[in-house]
């Protein structure tokens, strides 16, 4: 384990410490994918796999992280205990960096809105080309759109994606100055739901987690994605914790 507790007691223990203070290194720690072919997911369901550009000379919204892993492991899991489950559901995905997440649920049915920063999105854009083909036998759609966390309208993204069957968010929690505006979009939505993949690399992510909490009711769901582990061998490097928020305004 990289952290001291699996819990969300421990959590809430640990003590605030600067953003440079690293939890130990783990398997499922560093990017899922560090080389300059694209990433290549099977959908473990259908006869199709999707193709993912990334940059990793870019930054870190230009990799693949396990925890987009976890969130994509979590809609075919559902798509297969429910078919068809994901047809016809409005998903956005904050923070989309390549979009591997958004374009699985698309890929399995869903309307998705990728959202990230204005430099992100042609990287989002090559990856919607990508895997149109792929969309498309899904009977799936996908579009992207700036969103910058705490500042953007979601208002201004118009067609009623103020108001998502499902936003979901893997790995977008790592710098401290992040955690408010994050905290602020989140709760600007009236989604259906909330999905939130996360691994722990720094001992202030409980700071982030306690704001969290506030807000919404954390319930940790990743024994439904490692009760369907070896559906998902292929494609996992340590399985990343997922949550399902359920907002306290409702």
């Amino acid at each position: 384990m990289p952290y001291e507790s699996e819990d969300e007691a421990g959590w809430d223990a640990l003590p605030d410490v600067s953003d440079d203070e690293e939890i130990p290194a783990a398997d499922s720690i560093g990017p899922l994918h560090t080389g300059s072919e694209p990433y290549s997911y099977q959908l473990q369901q259908h006869d199709r796999t999707l193709t993912i550009a990334s940059q990793p000379d870019k930054g870190l919204s230009f990799q693949i992280w396990p925890s987009a892993i976890s969130l994509s492991a979590y809609a075919e899991l559902q798509g297969l205990q429910q078919r068809g489950y994901w047809k016809g559901k409005r998903v956005l995905e904050l923070g989309a960096g390549c979009g591997l997440v958004g374009l699985v649920f698309a890929a399995l049915g869903a309307q998705v809105l990728l959202t990230d920063l204005p430099n992100v999105l042609s990287l989002l854009e090559q990856n919607m080309l990508l895997n149109k083909a792929a969309i498309a036998a899904g009977g799936g759609s996908v579009q992207c759109r700036e969103f910058a966390w705490g500042i953007t309208s979601v208002d201004s993204l118009g067609q009623g994606w103020a108001t998502p069957d499902l936003v979901v968010a893997a790995d977008v929690v790592y710098h401290r100055e992040l955690f408010d505006p994050l905290l602020s979009s989140l709760s600007s939505f009236a989604a259906g739901g909330y999905l939130l993949a996360h691994v722990r690399r720094w001992k202030s992510d409980s700071a982030f987690f306690k704001q969290l909490r506030k807000q919404f009711e954390v319930v940790d769901i990743t024994a439904k994605i490692q009760s369907g582990a070896e559906l998902l061998s292929s494609h996992t490097r340590g399985v990343p914790r997922l949550f399902q928020l359920n907002s306290r305004q409702q």
